[in-house]
């Protein structure tokens, strides 16, 4: 009896070999990986996405006010997705050359068409372009065995639960009314879980719905990436951008323009028009003639170049003549192009951060003369910037590999964006609609 092992829970007691043996689990990992779950000590159920938990309204309304980064930002989200996605398989022929055959299979094409991909995924982009951070809804069948339906989600309306001692995020909480700190009631936030792939048998999932985050992932961030581009907002390069049409307006709605002071001697209407011959009243009116003669005289482009002719009197008692008329032109010390070349430095700031050349969306090279480049310049900008984009594609099409090992589509599928060729001029190509897939899998 004294050498009976004892079995108790995760333990077994050996009492011969006078030992204690602890059993694991089936994985064939040595271990699992390191995690230290963020502190959080806010009261809310959410972790808070800025101090105030408004940095994505914040952010927008930024970007709202500025023309150069919303479209720059735009131009990424179109290089992006190109013509839209393709499920397709690659063939290998005899010789060895790989093509890539657009996919037909009924249980593929009716996803895409029910779930309208190609409508749906430049919001994702956007999303992920802008705040580098994205959330895409899933909704089960009756069984839950297969992904039925997919939403992209307004990220600016999305937040996440803290994690908790495994370093898991249980919920996505989705509000539109962030800024009255809303209940989990129902009303004006619902919840909605995450998915947890160690819940998951590879058939059957407990949850009919759930959500899943994507991210342009950055460093020292726990909950919600932060954009590259945000830099300019950071060192506020985005906020001297905006305020320069500001102050423009300002100035001219508040200056006062004035071309020309006109010196008139003080007694010069008393003689023209004395007394003897003027009632006050007849020199007050003369007066209001003149002014407005020399006003009309002076004003409106058609009367630049003019000879204008003025009389002095002579003073017998001073053996002189008097001094006259005389119209001084005013000098414009705020020029028409104030400010604007730290509006133009601060777009260059902006461009370099978002990564996309001035040329694409119109504009001059940084530090140049203004213009909007050659035909060449724009089609190598392109295609520069769609060669950046394989890191990004493989985040925005993730969902799509995970529906389709979810829904244990043929594992052969895989996915990519449509990019129109651009790489001939329009005279030498011969379609001018020459199509062409990019390999990006993650």
């Amino acid at each position: 009896m004294e050498n009976r092992v004892i079995v108790q829970g995760d333990y077994a007691i050996l009492p011969g070999a006078k030992a204690i043996a602890q059993m694991k689990g089936s994985s064939a990992d040595y271990a699992g990986p390191i995690i230290t779950p963020p502190y959080d000590v806010s009261p809310n159920l959410w972790s808070n996405w800025g101090s105030n938990n408004l940095f994505p309204q914040d952010l927008l309304t930024d970007l709202e006010s500025n023309s150069v980064a919303m479209r720059a930002l735009d131009k990424r989200k179109r290089v992006h997705f190109g013509r839209g996605i393709v499920a397709y398989r690659e063939k290998k022929d005899a010789a060895g050359e790989v093509t890539r055959e657009i996919v037909t299979d009924p249980v593929v094409t009716e996803f895409f068409r029910v779930n309208k991909i190609n409508l749906q995924w430049p919001d994702l982009i956007l999303g992920l372009e802008i705040f580098a951070n994205g959330w895409v809804e899933f909704i089960l069948n009756k069984g839950k065995t297969q992904v039925n339906r997919i939403y992209v989600k307004d990220p600016a309306y999305c937040r996440v639960a803290k994690m908790d001692e495994n370093d898991k995020i249980d919920f996505m909480y989705y509000s539109a009314r962030w800024e009255m700190m809303p209940q989990d009631d129902g009303t004006y936030m619902k919840d909605l879980p995450m998915f947890d792939s160690s819940r998951y048998d590879g058939t059957k999932y407990p949850d009919g719905q759930f959500a899943m985050q994507l991210s342009y992932r950055s460093f020292n961030k726990s909950y919600y990436a932060l954009p590259v581009w945000h830099s300019v907002r950071a060192n506020k390069w985005l906020s001297i951008a905006n305020k320069v049409p500001m102050l423009k307006e300002a100035i001219m709605k508040n200056q006062m323009t004035i071309k020309y002071h006109i010196e008139i001697p003080d007694d010069y209407f008393t003689t023209r028009f004395p007394p003897a011959d003027y009632t006050k009243e007849q020199r007050e009116a003369k007066r209001a003639e003149v002014l407005q003669d020399m006003n009309d005289f002076l004003a409106n482009v058609e009367n630049s170049g003019k000879a204008l002719v003025t009389y002095a009197f002579y003073s017998k008692a001073k053996q002189d003549y008097l001094t006259g008329w005389k119209i001084n032109v005013i000098e414009n010390k705020l020029e028409n192009s104030a400010y604007l070349p730290d509006s133009q430095a601060a777009n260059s700031e902006i461009l370099f951060a978002i990564g996309v050349d001035p040329c694409l969306i119109g504009a001059g090279l940084p530090g140049g003369k203004m213009g909007a480049g050659s035909g060449s310049d724009k089609r190598e900008a392109y295609w520069m910037l769609n060669a950046d984009m394989g890191t990004d594609r493989a985040v925005s099409l993730s969902p799509l590999y995970f529906i389709r090992d979810f829904n244990h589509w043929d594992p052969t599928i895989q996915f990519d964006y449509i990019c129109v060729d651009t790489s001939q001029t329009q005279d030498q190509h011969p379609s001018k609609i020459n199509q062409k897939v990019d390999k990006t899998q993650p």
